[in-house]
């Protein structure tokens, strides 16, 4: 009779995830000025020296426990207020320091987030522009996609019940495209009410989720959203920078001369 020996390695596997987690997940040590106990703390008692390992708020720390240890031994020694002062302005000095370095930190990473917004729909010239203006964004310019409705299209009933039908976001935005996604799913799991686990089952894996946007590709938003539509805006958009005749534009009259060719 045969038996066979199977290792389990999960409690390893999970110890080595869990200290990593620990290490990732290890608390922001905040400066003085937030708390200032930080200085007196046992576990930090003897950074008086910053050096690379440390964050800025511990490094500035450091230096703070420093000018304190120095000037109260110094102050013990010469009976100096003078120095008290001294150890008071190198304080605020550092408090300074750290405090444009907070400001210079939140306004980069407002820029980064600037920048984020700025490769997506909402970056738009107009948006942008209002923006800067500190002018209120609109939030109702645009549809938004249904179950029964994910691409936001004219329907036939729309002409009686929504006349004031707005225009259908633009499907290339990610935000959009991901609500249309998740429309169309719904509206598979409305079809299917004796089923409601049913969008589990389809949409389940990666393969899935890749074959059913690849079947949404025949279906899009018509270059006309609203009723009626904007059929001036369409013309200018395919015509609007083609020359004419009728203009008494040079090149468009010679395009009826004998010699012209298109080719």
């Amino acid at each position: 009779m045969s038996q066979s020996v199977q290792f389990d390695l999960s409690n390893i596997e999970i110890k080595s995830t869990y200290n990593k987690n620990n290490k990732e997940s290890k608390p922001a040590i905040p400066f003085w000025s937030i708390d200032p106990n930080i200085l007196f703390q046992q576990q930090y008692l003897f950074e008086f020296f910053p050096v690379e390992s440390m964050s800025y708020e511990q490094k500035l720390n450091a230096i703070s426990r420093s000018v304190l240890l120095m000037t109260m031994v110094l102050f013990i020694i010469s009976r100096s207020v003078r120095l008290l002062i001294i150890g008071a302005i190198t304080l605020g000095a550092i408090f300074l320091v750290y405090y444009y370095h907070t400001k210079e930190k939140e306004k980069n990473e407002s820029k980064k987030i600037v920048e984020t917004i700025k490769e997506s729909f909402e970056s738009s010239p107009a948006i942008a522009y209002l923006q800067q203006q500190n002018i209120p964004i609109p939030d109702d310019v645009f549809d938004k996609p249904s179950s029964s409705n994910p691409f936001d299209n004219v329907l036939v009933t729309d002409y009686d019940y929504n006349p004031n039908k707005k225009p259908a976001p633009p499907a290339f935005n990610t935000n959009i495209n991901n609500e249309i996604l998740k429309q169309a799913k719904q509206l598979v799991s409305e079809a299917n009410p004796d089923q409601p686990d049913i969008a589990d089952k389809l949409f389940k894996g990666l393969g899935d989720q890749l074959v059913f946007e690849q079947s949404l590709r025949p279906f899009h938003s018509n270059p006309a959203t609203t009723i009626p539509n904007d059929q001036k805006a369409f013309a200018d958009f395919c015509y609007g920078g083609m020359i004419s005749n009728k203009e008494g534009n040079a090149f468009a009259a010679a395009r009826n001369m004998s010699h012209y060719t298109l080719y």
